[in-house]
């Protein structure tokens, strides 16, 4: 065997040291891959730790929020029947038959159907039950029966109805129509509600602080009532009053009609009664500060005051029964003039409008000006005016919102008397740098000229495809393409 050269073992000991330190080396630069890769995993499972921590913190005022809103939705499905409760519910409308006095011939409930579906296809609590009832009854008694069923603690919808005006009356000389009544109501299931996730000691945890914090933040619709007054003499309208009898020549006494000239009074007293209830309801809304439904309360008492006034004006000429003069001073002449005196006292009794009421106003004025809808400006800016008595009945932080609603409902009558002038325009010739021409209604004009004699109406400015106008200080823009628009 031959001995290596010493130059040869040198050689060989160096690649041999190489190869080793070049080893180490890969292993060295492997280990510090692998420990950066570990110090990434650890930051990200930091990251994820320090989530779940924070969710698990937020857990407890999660649970509390969830039993306040399920103790809130106990409260509010106690409106709603259960399934198996949905017999004794059409038992409560053959009750509300009997005491308003109409006949049901007809209950005929459909399906029960889900309204809906929960997360993941869950089916849902509630559930819709349709039913149609047919009836037969006076307008009196119709009215009644709808009445208690708007006042019934459970919730019933009325989608559709439709009625049947009788053509003749029953023996005791009333009329009985017919009456078809859609109808929908809900029923709560329990059995499905029982499929909801429990809470762990749910009970412990509904009397915590936290739930009883967020029981009080959530306010329970409550459901307005209004129960129908009696009225004795109610006029059925699906009835035709008689025409008024004319005189022949044996003299204007010779037809006189006692029946028609009752109906006349009892048309009469019954427009009383409404305007009486009217009245205090107006009070009433007055009194809570509700201004949108006093302002539309009030249209509805002023109707009735106008309808009062005019057929008061034919029955003092068309009463000629001594008995029935008589009845009908006491019955609406003198009333009417209370209600006259009262309507004076609640003239000067308007409450203030707040900013907040204003700034609502304000917003509903604006929109219809956006849309260009200048009838509904002009429209809800009377009501303004009629509710605020001219702007005086609104608190002083309001008056300069007073000022912005009338000057958008001036700018609104400006512009919509603009556009009724049925302005053309038929071309343009525009330049940047020189005198631009419009042919208006057939006219050529230059920026500065007055489009109308009296020199209210001026071109401010011609554009490519535009002119603009200024009127009554209202600038407003016509577009050559689209003729009309602001």
């Amino acid at each position: 065997m031959t001995r290596l050269t010493e130059k040869q073992l040198l050689l060989l000991t160096i690649g041999i040291t190489v190869l080793i330190a070049g080893g180490l080396g890969f292993l060295i630069w492997s280990d510090l891959r692998t420990i950066e890769e570990l110090k990434a995993k650890k930051v990200d499972l930091d990251r994820q730790i320090d989530g779940a921590e924070k969710e698990i913190a937020l857990r407890p005022d999660r649970e509390y929020r969830v039993i306040a809103n399920r103790e809130i939705s106990d409260r509010e499905v106690a409106f709603l029947p259960e399934e198996e409760e949905i017999e004794t519910f059409w038992e409560v409308l053959e009750g509300f038959a009997d005491d308003s006095g109409v006949v049901i011939s007809e209950i005929a409930p459909s399906t029960i159907q889900r309204s809906g579906r929960g997360k993941k296809g869950a089916e849902s609590t509630i559930s819709t039950v349709p039913q149609v009832l047919s009836l037969r009854g006076t307008v009196d008694e119709f009215l009644r029966f709808i009445n208690m069923i708007e006042n019934y603690e459970r919730i019933i919808n009325v989608s559709e109805y439709s009625l049947s005006a009788a053509e003749a009356p029953d023996e005791d000389q009333k009329y009985r129509h017919g009456l078809r009544l859609a109808l929908t109501t809900f029923t709560y299931s329990k059995k499905i509600a029982s499929t909801i996730v429990s809470i762990p000691k749910y009970e412990e945890k509904r009397e915590h602080a936290e739930v009883k914090k967020w029981l009080s933040r959530i306010k329970l619709q409550e459901k307005e009532t209004y129960t129908l007054p009696a009225v004795a003499a109610r006029r059925d309208p699906f009835v035709s009053i008689r025409r008024r009898p004319t005189s022949d020549e044996n003299g204007p006494q010779a037809n006189i009609d006692p029946e028609y000239q009752r109906l006349i009074i009892d048309n009469i007293v019954d427009l009383v009664t409404s305007l009486q209830q009217g009245l205090t309801l107006e009070e009433e809304l007055m009194r809570r500060g509700d201004l949108w439904r006093l302002t539309a309360q009030r249209k509805e008492n002023r109707d009735y005051y106008t309808q009062i006034s005019d057929a008061l004006m034919s029955a003092t000429k068309e009463i000629t029964i001594a008995e029935l003069k008589d009845r009908l001073k006491k019955e609406v002449l003198v009333p009417f003039e209370a209600i006259k005196k009262r309507m004076e006292e609640m003239r000067d009794r308007n409450p203030k409008l707040n900013a907040e009421q204003v700034q609502e106003w304000l917003a509903r004025i604006t929109k219809a000006f956006d849309e260009k809808n200048w009838g509904g400006v002009e429209s809800e800016g009377r009501a303004f005016r009629e509710t605020s008595k001219n702007g005086q009945h609104v608190k002083d932080d309001a008056k300069d919102l007073v000022q912005k609603i009338f000057e958008l409902q001036r700018q609104a009558k400006v512009i919509d008397t603009f556009f009724k002038r049925r302005i053309e325009i038929s071309g343009i010739l525009y330049s940047p740098r020189a005198q631009s021409v419009a042919v208006i209604n057939g006219k050529q004009m230059t920026v500065g000229e007055a489009l109308d004699a009296e020199g209210t109406i001026i071109v401010v400015d011609i554009g490519e495809d535009y002119v603009i106008f200024e009127t009554e200080g209202v600038e407003i823009r016509i577009d050559q393409k689209s003729q009309g628009k602001k």
